[in-house]
């Protein structure tokens, strides 16, 4: 999805999948558990790496599968990494209280490495870039 804004003859076009949440106008409301945006990972895509091993993400190379073994049908539907992925009560910290969490996520890989660095790989974790405050992290149900 390719987003654009117009400011004062100052135009700014990006495919950023998080960058609907600079432009978004949620009036406050919680998007659901639908995703219509965001991270890709787990949600409408994998990555397939040279060796055939599938990753949820081309920056996030946690091993879910190898298409020269596994049924591809059968990894997406069966593992256990892309279903946690899927689940919005999975998600720690910001990221899992967030209203917006149908139309973004976060970033999967940024969330992981920096738990990594902290001594606790998480790919749940909050993503330690997300600049939203406020009621849209007010507590969902």
């Amino acid at each position: 999805m390719i987003f654009s804004i117009n400011a004062d003859s100052l135009e700014i076009v990006t495919g950023d999948p998080v960058a609907s949440q600079f432009i978004a106008e949620t009036e406050n409301k919680d998007l659901g558990d639908i995703s219509s945006g965001g991270c890709a990972a787990g949600i409408s895509g994998l990555t397939i790496l040279p060796d055939g091993t599938l990753v949820p993400c081309r920056r996030l190379q946690i091993p879910i599968g190898n298409i020269r073994k596994d049924s591809l049908r059968e990894v997406w539907a069966t593992s256990d990494v892309l279903n946690a992925l899927r689940n919005r009560k999975s998600y720690k910290g910001k990221c899992g209280n967030c209203k917006r969490w149908a139309e973004c996520r976060g970033c999967r890989a940024i969330a992981y490495y920096c738990s990594m660095a902290d001594g606790e790989p998480d790919i749940l974790a909050a993503d330690p870039q997300c600049f939203i405050e406020g009621a849209e992290l007010e507590k969902v149900n």
